[in-house]
């Protein structure tokens, strides 16, 4: 099972995990597939208060599986798999429960757009976080400039994802990319105490301040996100894109 989940605090609370740890927790169709039932769920379960995602073993999420999405090469396979990511996130951001992202490792590219979707993240120390898209040719395709640009503003997000950047975890905390940094032994009660709290605070008031927060962004952001994607697609059939990728598997064997 490529994605679990466990309910903590009588239901309250959903303890969910990448679990492809052999990969890092890359995304692939099977993490996609697990992702969207556990939002199907979550959708449907009022009594769901926080949803909390992590990854198994030593890393967050290190982005798409690059072996599997080698295999889609055309514009239209691009647009399929960008599109059907960004509902996944969006449909994170949508959920009327608190979401917190805990970032128990690593996370580069697609991890930190997945990170971005959560209403708070909580950090190991000595994790990197890494907007790597560049390396590969590419920008990000799931709304993470938008989202990122949202955070951080707009000068922090051009040099970190032009240069593409990779951030020690202090460094994602002072910019305010991520909202805590703990020590990895205590990452974890950590995040359960303050999804403890979250989970106290009465529906109505979680559902109106998330709705408040949408509506303080969501203007823009049809038009940003469509332009986001016509850049990925237009650059993910680019010869450079796929000179990179064949680079980075070759090396990989």
């Amino acid at each position: 099972m490529a994605v679990r989940c466990e309910e903590r605090l009588a239901g309250a609370v959903w303890w969910v995990e990448v679990a492809r740890e052999a990969r890092l927790n890359a995304i692939n169709e099977e993490v996609m597939v697990g992702l969207e039932e556990v939002l199907t769920r979550a959708e449907r379960t009022p009594e769901l208060r926080v949803l909390v995602l992590g990854g198994a073993g030593r890393a967050f999420v290190s982005g798409g599986d690059l072996r599997e999405f080698a295999g889609l090469r055309t514009r239209e396979e691009a647009e399929a798999m960008s599109r059907r990511m960004r509902r996944i996130l969006s449909r994170i951001e949508a959920l009327r429960c608190w979401t917190v992202a805990r970032v128990n490792g690593d996370a580069y590219g697609g991890g930190v757009e997945l990170m971005l979707a959560f209403d708070m993240c909580v950090v190991a120390e000595g994790a990197r976080l890494g907007l790597t898209q560049g390396k590969f040719g590419l920008t990000p395709g799931w709304g993470g400039l938008t989202r990122l640009v949202e955070k951080v503003g707009r000068s922090k997000a051009l040099k970190w994802l032009g240069c593409a950047e990779v951030l020690e975890a202090e460094e994602a905390l002072a910019a305010g990319l991520v909202e805590e940094v703990m020590e990895p032994e205590d990452l974890d009660a950590r995040v359960m105490t303050l999804a403890g709290r979250l989970a106290g605070c009465e529906p109505g008031v979680a559902d109106a301040l998330k709705s408040g927060a949408r509506r303080a962004v969501e203007d823009h952001r049809d038009v940003a996100m469509g332009g986001e994607l016509e850049a990925f697609c237009d650059l993910w059939v680019g010869a450079a894109h796929w000179e990179r990728v064949e680079r980075f598997l070759n090396r990989r064997g």
